[in-house]
């Protein structure tokens, strides 16, 4: 149940992927593999792994565990239902106003971006709200949850940057996107790549500049765009770990999915940007995309 998403099926070597996970294995046949619930198999140090690890089980992993088995005990529903229960058993309310969840467009290729100052959460939650209007949907995500059958239609997994043949897959992820808005179909992400952390040990979350990727992706697709923004930042300890060192920060992820549970989620929907505004940034995608980050941020 519980971004982001990496297969590998043993603790220290890229082999082939576990069933449950990474092959688009459902988990109502299966079981969820707990060696995926990992941020980890990003890393292909054996320190690094091992020091994630450890910070996994220590901070959080064995309660998320329990709830999977839980979810898992319900019946694993497919497709958009997936989410909502997944939601409930972490103790997650989506509320959004009813009003603002309008503001998707029903039909036609669209463009959601949104900040990205949680995680894995992040990305649940957007599946949910775009679920409640329409399904023809693909997030971009690093999510622990890539490759379940059960919703893997609704995914294009992102690598990390650090991963091995990270070029190759933001290739065929690029190359995915752009066909699924050219099918008319909506595509989200958060374009900063990343979740906002700190400048500093104690200063606020910051979220990083968004890539001109998204500008081009929205130019050259004829697509539509509508805004959202995520309240709220990771702990402090998060930001701590991040500025001391990437494996720190990988091995905390996990306890900010524990961190938000049974807290509710009111993402803020702003309104849908036309193609006539879009066009106007036609020549300008970097001061595009940079208004379009200053926007999403402002949304209240």
């Amino acid at each position: 149940m519980v971004d982001s998403s990496e297969a590998q099926p043993v603790l220290l070597h890229r082999t082939s992927p576990a069933v449950g996970q990474g092959d688009g294995t459902r988990l109502a046949d299966t079981g969820y593999d707990r060696r995926r619930l990992s941020y980890a198999h990003s890393f292909s140090n054996p320190i690094q792994m091992r020091t994630i690890q450890a910070m996994e089980l220590l901070t959080g992993k064995l309660h998320l565990l329990r709830l999977i088995r839980r979810f898992e005990a319900m019946g694993v529903p497919d497709g958009q239902a997936f989410w909502q229960q997944a939601l409930g058993v972490m103790g997650i309310d989506l509320v959004t106003p009813q009003e603002q969840i309008a503001r998707i467009p029903a039909r036609g290729p669209l463009v959601i971006v949104a900040n990205h100052p949680h995680g894995l959460v992040d990305g649940m939650v957007l599946a949910e709200l775009i679920g409640r209007v329409r399904t023809d949907y693909k997030i971009l995500t690093r999510s622990l949850l890539t490759g379940v059958g059960e919703i893997e239609r609704f995914m294009i997994p992102v690598p990390f940057p650090h991963e091995q043949g990270a070029l190759e897959q933001n290739l065929e992820m690029r190359r995915r996107a752009m066909a699924h808005l050219e099918d008319g179909g909506v595509i989200a992400l958060f374009p900063s790549g990343v979740v906002a952390a700190s400048e500093t040990m104690f200063g606020p979350a910051i979220e990083r500049e968004w890539n001109p990727f998204t500008a081009k992706m929205i130019l050259r697709s004829g697509a539509e765009v509508v805004p959202v923004r995520f309240p709220g930042a990771n702990s402090r300890w998060y930001q701590m770990a991040n500025r001391l060192s990437p494996t720190l920060r990988q091995g905390l992820l996990l306890y900010e999915v524990r961190h938000a549970l049974n807290r509710p989620q009111a993402p803020i929907i702003g309104e849908r940007i036309s193609r006539d505004v879009i066009k106007g940034w036609t020549s300008n995608p970097r001061g595009f995309v940079a208004w379009l980050r200053e926007l999403t941020l402002t949304l209240s």
